[in-house]
């Protein structure tokens, strides 16, 4: 198991167990009067489909594998706290008073964003079997997995572009596709300063380091479990799984990028539980049952040379 990584609550057969008691609960509604006259049902439908989205979301979520979470209450105010070591020997004189050293801390004040998702569920399209309502919590679970995604990797993106304290460049280029001594150049800094090292990226762009002198498969039930894919000089190689979205047509993770990272995250989601500010209401004349999601989060990198990004030009 890749440490980092958040359990789901639930497995793939439970949560299809789930959306199954879903669509069945709405199946023994015969009109969309009916049903819209069930203020109480609809209420839990909406909560229902948003506890599956959730739970669908987590189930995926490769954001753990990059960044810590933190959670905090409506209305609380983020700060993160560091402690520094300013500890250090110093030479003895007999008869003298040595120099007295104590930890100091830095304090960074931390912002988020706030997101709405929100969502119209047609009763009648439900009512006529053009639409199941389990639809609903899938798409909204896609939606949410690209907001999170998109805001972790662009905040990495943008902060691993300087040197670690050694000097070494936390980011690298390479043209067509990745190559041996790119990778292990990147694997090299990166080890240094870090522990447990993984790679990840698209299938597409990982596919080259199957060939590499060094490559290593893993068992099937690693891919099964976490998208490991092999290992490459004590490297993990993890497969991010880009949901394409026909609609906008937009991808989620480029497939011109390598991103590596180790145990040690340099980068925090701070997520605060808005929950109470979810929301459903009726739509009489659309027979649209309205609701959404409310997300309040952002993504802060505060130690960029725990990560490394090749980009592929």
């Amino acid at each position: 198991m890749i440490e980092g990584l958040r359990q789901a609550k639930l497995t793939p057969d439970e949560l299809q167990a789930n959306k199954d008691r879903l669509n069945e609960a709405v199946s023994q509604y015969t009109s969309v009067g009916e049903l819209a006259a069930d203020t109480k049902f609809l209420f839990q439908m909406a909560q229902l489909v948003r506890q599956i989205a959730v739970d669908t979301f987590e189930l995926t979520d490769p954001t753990p594998l990059f960044v810590n979470r933190v959670s905090a209450d409506l209305g609380d105010t983020i700060e993160l706290e560091e402690t520094v070591n300013t500890m250090k020997a110093v030479r003895r004189h007999p008869g003298s008073h040595p120099l007295a050293f104590t930890p100091t801390k830095r304090k960074f004040p931390i912002t988020t964003v706030q997101y709405d998702l929100p969502f119209a569920m047609d009763l009648e399209k439900i009512i006529r079997g053009q639409l199941d309502a389990s639809v609903f919590a899938d798409h909204a679970a896609e939606a949410m997995s690209r907001v999170f995604v998109e805001t972790t990797i662009n905040a990495i993106d943008a902060a691993a572009t300087g040197n670690d304290h050694y000097g070494r460049a936390q980011g690298s280029s390479v043209a067509s596709a990745i190559d041996a001594a790119t990778l292990d150049t990147a694997v090299q800094t990166l080890g240094d300063v870090n522990s447990e090292i993984f790679i990840a990226g698209r299938y597409f762009t990982l596919f080259p380091i199957l060939g590499f002198s060094g490559y290593a498969d893993v068992a099937l039930e690693e891919i099964r479990r976490n998208g490991m894919l092999g290992t490459y000089k004590g490297a993990r190689i993890v497969v991010l799984r880009d949901d394409f979205n026909f609609f906008y047509n937009a991808a989620t993770i480029p497939d011109d990028k390598l991103y590596l990272g180790g145990a040690r995250k340099g980068a925090w989601l701070h997520e605060r539980d808005v929950s109470a500010l979810e929301y459903q209401s009726l739509d009489p004349e659309k027979a649209w049952l309205k609701t959404g999601f409310r997300l309040d989060f952002d993504v802060t990198v505060l130690q960029p040379w725990k990560y490394h990004v090749i980009t592929i030009t």
